[in-house]
């Protein structure tokens, strides 16, 4: 039974055993579904709203035309999501009953995750074909509390916006609720005067579980939709950084001579250059913007994982099935993609967690400092950066790093346990 096992069944069956990099993975699947389904738990556009003008679906027209580049993508993975299930679940049945395998392939069923999106977004990009959002500059939650019994509204869980702010309610702690009535003027006689009515739109009600920040935004959303930008950096940042690095490792321990000397100088070079002070550099210049971030840490980070992969090839190049593959006729190029690499991509896969980890610290370092995400957009470093300049708004600075902590904590367990189920000698 064992011979029968793919070498990833083998990492996957070492990978459990460790139980404190599987909790952590498990701790991960959460968390990329707090980020896909933000809009369903948290946002000031209702579902339904019905008036006497007729009932309106506000909610998916404003998923659709977000405001950052970022929630696009997360939103398509929310609406691609449900039909990807109902398809991943028929296709396992049938490999289940027909072809009696009971392995999940969870990298074709995620290729296929990522393939719906693409799809959805290039039919969205046909013109005429993606709704526009012409309920953008309405205030539901306005409208609903100065029409009550007027007009039926269903929110989400949360009826709060990241963006939303409340001028009367800033840095309030934890599990504040604003008062529905405030005491009138003062007398004449001392008295308080009429109590008068202090809020203004229907969700003002509602607890801001986690507190607000300065300007009354609440702090549980902002989390919920800055955990979107965090994944973001850290996954487009090492995904850039992978793909070159892979590729420049590959050439060079594959081809060495010359072609070895040119990358492996290059290598030394961009290692010289320090990816933070870099993005500070090029943000003072061309702007505030998470784009820059993402792109100078794909382009710096790649040395380490070229000098992986060059390893890696270089062992493998030797070996008898690259020997046979030459004979063959097989080309350089094929046998090193097909080949080569899907032996050798070890070690770029264990590195790749840790990657995400320290692009998701440097992003909220930037962001802390004020040369990182710029606002209004949620970032878990712009709260900790407003809590820094008041410790006794605590919940600003606790709550943030609670979630950086526990997420970063993940990513590096998981790259922990990829490292002792893909190395022989350390597993266990």
């Amino acid at each position: 039974m064992t011979s029968e096992q793919s070498y990833w069944d083998i990492v996957w069956r070492q990978f459990c055993k460790n139980r404190l990099s599987l909790a952590a993975l498990w701790t991960l699947a959460p968390l990329f579904l707090l980020a896909i389904f933000a809009p369903a738990i948290a946002s000031n556009v209702p579902f339904y709203f019905r008036d006497e003008h007729g009932a309106i679906w506000p909610w998916f027209r404003a998923l659709l035309n977000p405001e950052e580049t970022v929630d696009y993508w997360f939103n398509l993975a929310l609406v691609a999501f449900f039909p990807w299930v109902a398809v991943s679940a028929i296709a396992y049945y049938r490999l289940r009953t027909k072809y009696r395998r009971k392995r999940v392939p969870v990298g074709a069923f995620a290729m296929l995750y990522v393939g719906m999106i693409m799809a959805l977004a290039v039919l969205l990009s046909i013109p005429g074909v993606r709704p526009d959002n012409r309920y953008r500059a309405r205030t539901f939650p306005e409208e609903e509390f100065h029409r009550q019994g007027q007009v039926v509204a269903i929110y989400p869980l949360i009826p709060f916006g990241p963006t939303e702010q409340d001028m009367d309610s800033p840095v309030k702690p934890p599990l504040y609720r604003k008062p529905r009535y405030v005491p009138g003027p003062t007398g004449p006689d001392g008295q308080p005067g009429k109590p008068v009515v202090f809020w203004r739109e229907s969700n003002d009600g509602f607890p801001h579980i986690l507190g607000t920040d300065d300007v009354g935004r609440d702090v549980l959303v902002r989390m919920l939709y800055g955990l979107r930008i965090s994944l973001t950096v850290g996954f487009v940042a090492v995904g850039i950084y992978m793909a070159i690095g892979i590729l420049l490792g590959a050439l060079a321990g594959y081809f060495g001579g010359l072609i070895d000397i040119v990358i492996s100088r290059l290598i030394e070079v961009i290692m010289l250059f320090p990816a933070f002070f870099l993005i500070l550099t090029l943000v003072g210049l061309l702007g505030q913007s998470i784009y820059i971030i993402m792109v100078v840490i794909g382009l710096t980070g790649w040395p380490t994982i070229a000098r992986l992969i060059r390893g890696e090839v270089l062992k493998q190049r030797n070996t008898d099935y690259v020997t046979a593959a030459k004979a063959t006729g097989a080309s350089d190029l094929r046998i090193i993609f097909r080949h080569v690499l899907p032996n050798a991509v070890s070690p770029a896969m264990v590195a790749a967690p840790f990657g995400i980890a320290g692009a998701i610290i440097t992003e909220a370092g930037l962001s802390l400092l004020g040369f990182g995400v710029r606002l209004p957009a949620p970032s878990w470093g712009l709260l900790l950066r407003t809590g820094s300049e008041n410790y006794h708004y605590w919940w600003l600075v606790v709550f943030p790093s609670l979630a950086m902590f526990i997420t970063v904590t993940a990513f590096n367990l998981v790259g922990n346990g990829l490292r002792d189920a893909m190395d022989p000698r350390l597993r266990i």
